[in-house]
């Protein structure tokens, strides 16, 4: 019987791709019905994000990445920082 509130989605894709977001998916605890559902609902929630937050959200990620950034314990720290240049 057909549940009216539901959808089953079907699409085709890239094995290598599929394959490698299955990996990353599945190397954080999920799996990839699950991940692409919270993604859609993050959609909803919170709107495609514009160029400027996907920028934001690159550089962060590659400051994450770099073993060389500096980090600061307080707020307080980093406005004390800021006033030393």
């Amino acid at each position: 019987m057909s549940n009216s509130k539901t959808v089953t989605c079907s699409f085709t894709m890239d094995r290598d791709i599929y394959n490698a977001y299955k990996s990353i998916v599945a190397g954080n605890g999920e799996n990839v019905k699950g991940n692409l559902v919270r993604y859609m609902m993050n959609v909803i929630r919170y709107g495609i994000p514009n160029a400027d937050t996907i920028e934001a959200i690159e550089e962060v990620q590659k400051l994450k990445r770099d073993p060389h950034k500096k980090t600061y314990g307080s707020f307080a720290e980093l406005v004390g920082d800021l006033d030393n240049e």
